[in-house]
């Protein structure tokens, strides 16, 4: 067997290649990251390194610069295992005197592919890799106008210090509709009652247009924000960041009108059967995790109990402890792996442990316990990736008394 590991960088990659005792076959070297640096990677490759022979190629998830190299190799016939950083910095650091080189990572990569401590990356089908762009441009987005409804706010409590007393949800679309147009207690209060009522009939429902368009005028007219031109200025930045919002809203429905286009994968099929898991959040984990059977068997061991461990190691939601000597620290969850899987699973673990029975069991279980809400939660994941990994195996439905699955080892 022959091992490559490929340290990737933004402008350059480095390369080393081994044998099966671990003897440099080649000189480490880098490699331009772009075409004219790809196709010189493989010539060389070729000579030293033919795709067949039992050749394997490891490389870190280093931010998206390894994948167009990724499908560049695999398209040349080579096997490419993309490989968590983690696990090789733990073969790095092993060096006392605390160097640290591009050459010398890629040679720890391709120590730890020769010591069979990596898994074949997920599927490259395309249309698995458009699900998950287009989840992690939603869940990027999302987050983003989260941070804009916070700044809203902030300015409200200056600009409208008694907005958030008028709504139930002062950031529901009819109070965003209504901050476009007066996006200040002094600008609401010199609005016309006929103007305001068109906004309030446009957008809710069972309400009296005309109590309701009084009741946030006079609201304004007393507010303590009511008087000073100051407030005006305020209020145009309420008013454009109020437009953001509702901007991002739009853009992140088109989004996921685009995901709903996509045939849900087998895991996520398995995960919406569940009561409370709803459309969009199974695909994303199913865009996260990909094919499920890269996780069925330990890299390092082969065996194949503890499949749903390995996936709570990925998603890093599994729990990290630390002790030494007599000290020992509070466990953990480790948070080493995907941050856009681990926050749907905890989405999807809040909404099915309201909605499920046996799933709200496992939740109330540990709040009576004394357990932190998101302590919970965390337990849920672990219980419904055990399922699932079941389910994967035996090809079963979910059901909530689970008499099917139960004895299937995950």
């Amino acid at each position: 067997m022959i091992a490559i590991g490929i340290d990737i960088g933004k402008g350059k990659h480095a390369v080393a290649v081994i044998d099966e005792v671990g003897r440099p076959l080649c000189k480490s070297a880098f490699y331009d990251n772009n075409r004219a640096g790809a196709e010189k990677l493989l010539a060389a490759l070729r000579v030293v390194a033919p795709p067949s022979g039992g050749t394997r190629i490891g490389m870190e998830a280093t931010g998206g610069y390894w994948f167009a190299l990724h499908d560049f190799l695999v398209k040349a016939g080579y096997r490419v295992d993309v490989i968590n950083p983690i696990v090789t910095s733990a073969s790095i650091s092993g060096d006392v005197r605390g160097r640290k080189t591009d050459k010398g990572d890629a040679l720890a990569i391709a120590r730890v592919v020769l010591r069979g401590e990596t898994r074949p990356r997920q599927s490259s089908d395309k249309d698995s890799r458009r699900l998950m762009a287009l989840t992690r441009q939603r869940s990027f987005m999302v987050e983003q106008r989260s941070g804009m409804k916070r700044h809203v706010q902030s300015l409200l409590d200056m600009a409208f210090p008694e907005f958030h007393t008028l709504f139930e949800d002062p950031m529901s679309t009819f109070a965003l509709e209504l901050l476009r147009a007066y996006p200040s207690a002094r600008a609401l209060s010199r609005a016309k009652r006929p103007a305001v009522a068109k906004i309030v009939r446009e957008h809710t429902r069972g309400k009296d247009v005309d109590e309701e368009s009084s009741r946030l005028v006079e609201a304004a007219k007393v507010s303590l924000a009511a008087e000073s031109e100051v407030y005006d200025t305020l209020g145009e930045c309420v008013r454009s960041s109020v437009e953001c919002i509702l901007d991002m809203t739009a853009r992140i429905e088109k989004i996921e009108r685009a995901i709903q286009d996509f045939e849900m994968p087998r895991i996520g099929t398995i995960i919406s059967a569940i009561k409370g898991s709803g459309k969009l959040l199974p695909k994303v984990i199913a865009a996260e995790f990909g094919d499920l059977s890269r996780f069925e068997k330990d890299p390092k061991t082969g065996r194949e109990s503890g499949m749903y461990k390995r996936l709570l190691a990925y998603a890093g939601a599994e729990v990290r402890i630390r002790e030494s000597g007599k000290w020992k620290g509070q466990p953990h969850m480790s948070k080493r792996g995907s941050g856009a899987l681990r926050t749907a699973l905890m989405q999807i673990a809040f909404t099915i442990s309201q909605n499920d029975d046996h799933f709200k069991a496992i939740y109330e279980k540990h709040i009576n316990a004394g357990k932190h809400h998101k302590v919970a939660l965390s337990f849920v994941v672990a219980d419904l990736l055990r399922i699932v990994c079941s389910l994967w195996k035996s090809g079963l439905k979910y059901t909530v008394d689970k008499p099917a699955y139960k004895s299937v080892a995950a």
